[in-house]
């Protein structure tokens, strides 16, 4: 409702009337959803139609990409602002929005694995990881890592955290680092993009033009915010705003959720929009304490999964993604119904 009320006050309505009409298919899309997730039985068979669907996509890209494209990525280190040499577009998925993907659908499938412990379900998640590297996609590893590292934590109980696991997630994560930046492959692949980020923490290496421009496009939104703090410029203006204003190179997103909210709805908008993951986060947080077996780890995957979904917001864009809303519904809707079993006693 407060996106469409936003037409009041929009430079460019066209554009609000078409984020809020896709907001609200997927308003009435997990609405819908939400009278059939009452049980924990009805999440586990949506995830995992969800986790059989990535395997008709691996299917589909595998088929629709040329073996000379999968070669392509591998000839050279392009530039980090550059979309050259990345896999996604043959199937209608842009570079980054294909790794996001995939890291979510290779954490679903670690979770199927941590239940039953097939190791078949081992293969597809080599298989998503393998893909998400050739989308280049430095958001994407970062969640990939967040997903496996946060849920290994919190799926079972463990005493003394900080003595046991801490230096193993330091080990590992030094390894990785060695890994990126010196075998070939991965350097080529993922490494040369990570420098640009480092860029913009350190000097001494050279931020890339995608890092720089993505910063400065996160300052048009917070300037717009503060000028407009409550109303906001209007839903789907801040690429108009940017364009117009500040002198931005194109009409274009913000590349930050909380950005792109903040700007275009206000702190109405930014409430609205955050309440319920947000709560279902404390939620989940809160009963993770109290659970076992294998209602702590669907509550550990549901947990993860929103958590890191609020950490990424912060450098992309998920309002207007199908799945992660899909996800989003069904994280609250996990936390309402573990919430109620734990204190009915079941």
């Amino acid at each position: 409702m407060w996106c469409c009320l936003s037409v009041l006050w929009s430079p460019a309505m066209d554009k609000t009337i078409a984020a809020a009409v896709s907001i609200g298919q997927m308003v009435v899309i997990c609405s819908l959803m939400t009278l059939y997730l009452v049980s924990v039985e009805n999440i586990e068979k949506i995830l995992y139609g969800i986790a059989i669907a990535s395997l008709i996509m691996i299917v589909f890209l595998i088929i629709k990409t040329q073996p000379s494209e999968w070669i392509y990525v591998l000839k050279g280190s392009f530039s980090a602002s550059s979309d050259k040499g990345r896999i996604g577009y043959s199937i209608g998925h842009h570079p980054n929005a294909m790794g996001n993907l995939c890291a979510l659908l290779a954490f679903l499938w670690l979770y199927f694995y941590d239940k039953s412990k097939r190791k078949i379900y081992l293969v597809w998640i080599l298989l998503l990881s393998l893909i998400l590297l050739f989308t280049k996609s430095r958001a994407a590893i970062l969640m990939l890592i967040m997903y496996f590292f946060g849920y290994i934590f919190l799926a079972k109980k463990r005493s003394f955290l900080f003595i046991k696991i801490i230096p193993i997630t330091v080990i590992l994560s030094l390894i990785l680092y060695w890994a990126i930046f010196n075998i070939p492959i991965l350097y080529e692949l993922i490494g040369f993009r990570i420098e640009g980020v480092f860029g913009v923490f350190n000097s001494s290496y050279t931020m890339d033009a995608s890092s720089y421009t993505r910063i400065n496009m996160m300052k048009y939104g917070l300037d717009m915010f503060i000028k407009h703090p409550f109303l906001g410029v209007g839903f789907g203006n801040y690429g108009y705003y940017a364009y117009h204003y500040y002198d931005l190179f194109s009409e274009t997103y913000a590349h930050s959720n909380y950005i792109e909210i903040l700007a275009g709805l206000g702190v109405v908008g930014i409430f609205l929009y955050y309440i319920l993951p947000v709560a279902s986060c404390i939620i989940l947080g809160l009963t993770l304490k109290r659970t076992e077996g294998n209602k702590r780890k669907l509550c550990a995957f549901l947990f993860v999964a929103i958590i890191v979904r609020l950490i990424t917001d912060f450098i992309k864009i998920t309002y207007s993604d199908e799945l992660t809303q899909m996800i989003n519904v069904i994280c609250i809707c996990g936390a309402s119904v573990i919430n109620k079993m734990q204190k009915a006693g079941g």
